[in-house]
């Protein structure tokens, strides 16, 4: 059988960018692999171009990039955000001093958390990651919800929605106003519905075809998360992921296509 030695020699630069989650440089990625400094300098940049990989710009050293994951089955999401996101949602989380998670969705409808960063707080939230939760009932859940079509959302609205603290909401038209609010202003929130004493702030993550991958969240006790620091919150969370110069690997903004955009949160991690 003849082999193509140019998809071959690409894909042993992919193989040495996975083994290093914490990035390797051109020349280091050339001698995993095997092969001259030129000739992997010249896939590198391809694999960059095609958003396979990608060049953190703080060192130069390069990771897997985000459409690996849109190639790759469901259950590697997790892994390749969890990778490509750690050092940006830990700036976040120091520069918000909060707990800051990533949910990654699966399959339609369910969300696992695979990445947790917690603030420097005496009182923290609970450790979420592996875990899932009412979609109804979480910042998270409500990313998703707003984000179906209406004829699936329609039919989850007609399943009973369980009380989970002491503001959950249960009203299917109440929810349905929930989620036009989501949808409208681009971010979610809960206060007080997954757990007392428990409120969060979450924005989706799209892939450049603005398919839902995830969200991210940001949780505090919600003694003090009231609305000006939900505001504030939010603000900080945009300025510290927002690098619109800087090659994304990670959007921020609206809804799939069968819902309207009013507009946009157009925030980008970069690593």
């Amino acid at each position: 059988m003849n082999l193509n030695q140019s998809v071959q020699k690409a894909a042993a630069i992919l193989r040495a960018a996975a083994a290093r989650p914490d990035g390797e440089t051109a020349s280091g990625l050339a001698r995993m692999a095997g092969l001259s400094h030129a000739t992997s300098l010249r896939l590198v940049h391809t694999l960059e171009n095609e958003g396979l990989l990608m060049r953190r710009p703080e060192d130069g050293r390069y990771v897997i990039g985000l459409d690996l994951v849109r190639l790759g089955a469901a259950g590697e999401h997790a892994e390749l955000l969890s990778v490509v996101s750690r050092k940006p949602l830990k700036r976040v989380a120091e520069e918000t001093r909060e707990t800051v998670t990533l949910s990654v969705l699966r399959g339609r409808e369910a969300l696992d958390v695979v990445l947790q960063i917690d603030a420097p707080h005496v009182i923290q939230a609970v450790n979420w990651v592996g875990q899932r939760y009412p979609l109804h009932a979480s910042s998270s859940g409500k990313i998703v919800l707003a984000a179906l079509d209406p004829t699936r959302l329609r039919h989850i609205l007609a399943r009973p929605l369980e009380r989970r603290a002491s503001a959950t909401i249960t009203d299917p038209g109440e929810l349905q106003r929930e989620l036009e609010r989501v949808r409208r202003e681009g971010y979610s929130v809960i206060v007080d519905e997954l757990e007392d004493g428990l409120a969060s702030v979450s924005v989706p993550i799209l892939g450049a075809d603005r398919r839902l991958l995830g969200t991210v969240n940001i949780t505090r006790p919600s003694f003090r998360f009231d609305v000006a620091r939900r505001r504030a919150a939010l603000e900080q969370f945009e300025l510290s992921l927002a690098a619109g110069k800087q090659k994304r690997f990670l959007d921020f903004a609206g809804y799939p296509p069968h819902h309207r955009r009013p507009r946009d949160i157009s925030v980008h991690i970069v690593n």
